[in-house]
């Protein structure tokens, strides 16, 4: 997904092309797992020529938040506190500002919306 998104589209080559050396893959193998994330509708493929050019469905932030708010969603109150302050506790300073304005004003709405 990472060289995918990196390249915006990408054939099973471009994507072997982007691998380190010391882990690329069989040319099969890279399009066993690119075939299955397009069945589990993470990436697109149309045909070019005698090949397929792949795209990601979502952009990397969508991905993230798809996969992360389907787990907070199945958690427990109190797991999904004490994972969301340590995803927090990991932000830079400048990224723990942004989410605490982001916070604030999600606040400020909630309170006026009633």
């Amino acid at each position: 997904m990472a060289s995918v998104w990196k390249l915006g589209e990408a054939t099973v080559d471009d994507v072997r092309g982007e691998l380190p050396r010391r882990r690329r893959s069989a040319y099969n193998t890279v399009q066993t797992v690119m075939n299955r994330l397009v069945e589990r509708g993470l990436l697109e493929r149309e045909r070019r020529g005698r090949g397929f050019v792949y795209r990601a469905r979502y952009d990397e932030a969508a991905y993230l938040w798809r996969a992360v708010s389907e787990r907070l969603d199945d958690a427990s109150p109190d797991a999904r506190r004490a994972i969301l302050q340590k995803l927090v506790g990991r932000l830079s300073r400048s990224d723990l500002d942004e989410v605490t304005r982001f916070a604030n004003r999600i606040a400020r709405e909630r309170r006026r919306d009633g």
